[in-house]
């Protein structure tokens, strides 16, 4: 029934009077990137999920001149949502539902919650696996031509930007309540690393990498963004190939259990 329903994560910039510390270094960004989309669609929708027209009375000026989430509810009228969305890679010209932008005001003068919602409706779980499976083959199709094995950067940079469009997919996607960020990072390095490339650097100061995935529209624009500081970073390493194979280490699923819950705290 949840399911159905579309549970997802949600992921707070502001909680009525309160700004998220985490979150709220991507808030004129988000609150931007709602006005283009309030701007192109010239609509939101309301909690009921009703379609409420702002294409009259110079509301789309007005929204585009708002400054905060609250000028921005005053101007809609009630609580509402708009949809982000990513361009499809594997089938031209379709768009899939990114995130939702939601601004609702709390009771009272206790301010507004902004934030991210991002459903995981049966509809919108298929569209993303037909697009992660396809990002997927194409990531294969990267490395197991000429690439494979290479141990030149220069003749990786096509698996690179595989394995990032296949990341930004995932982001978007979403479908964890909690843990997809750091999921995505994870598997973004172990790619990197099967390919023979190890990220020694860390993450730049204030920079979210699942937010630049969601704040853009288009998987390309995310790439370039990412592998501005991503692949200065990388190294050629084919010291895995020295390890003994996962499946031979830890041959059931219980020792696997108890090797990710095991902690040092040297």
């Amino acid at each position: 029934e949840e399911f159905n329903s579309g549970f997802g994560s949600h992921t707070p910039m502001v909680l009525g009077q309160a700004k998220v510390v985490r979150y709220f270094p991507n808030y004129e960004r988000t609150l931007n990137l709602a006005k283009t989309i309030i701007k192109d669609k010239l609509s939101v929708r309301s909690k009921a999920d009703k379609v409420i027209d702002l294409s009259k009375d110079e509301k789309i000026e007005k929204i585009m001149r708002a400054e905060t989430c609250e000028e921005l509810h005053k101007i809609v009228g009630e609580d509402f949502w708009v949809a982000t969305w990513c361009d499809s890679n594997a089938f031209e010209g379709k768009r899939l539902e990114g995130t939702r932008i939601t601004c609702i005001q709390k009771p009272g003068r206790l301010g507004y919650d902004f934030a991210i919602r991002t459903p995981c409706t049966p509809a919108r779980w298929s569209d993303f696996d037909e697009e992660m499976t396809s990002a997927w083959e194409a990531l294969c199709n990267a490395y197991c031509g000429e690439s494979y094995g290479s141990t030149e950067l220069e003749a990786l940079e096509t698996v690179r930007d595989a394995i990032l469009r296949m990341t930004y997919y995932w982001y978007n996607f979403m479908p964890l309540a909690r843990g997809t960020a750091v999921t995505g990072f994870v598997v973004l390095l172990g790619l990197l690393l099967a390919a023979n490339m190890e990220f020694t650097e860390n993450i730049p100061k204030g920079l979210q990498v699942d937010w630049e995935a969601i704040l853009n529209v288009e998987p390309g624009s995310f790439v370039g963004s990412v592998k501005s500081w991503l692949y200065p970073s990388l190294k050629i390493n084919t010291s895995w190939r020295d390890h003994p194979d996962i499946s031979s280490a830890f041959s059931t699923t219980g020792s696997v259990v108890a090797a990710l819950s095991t902690y040092n705290d040297n």
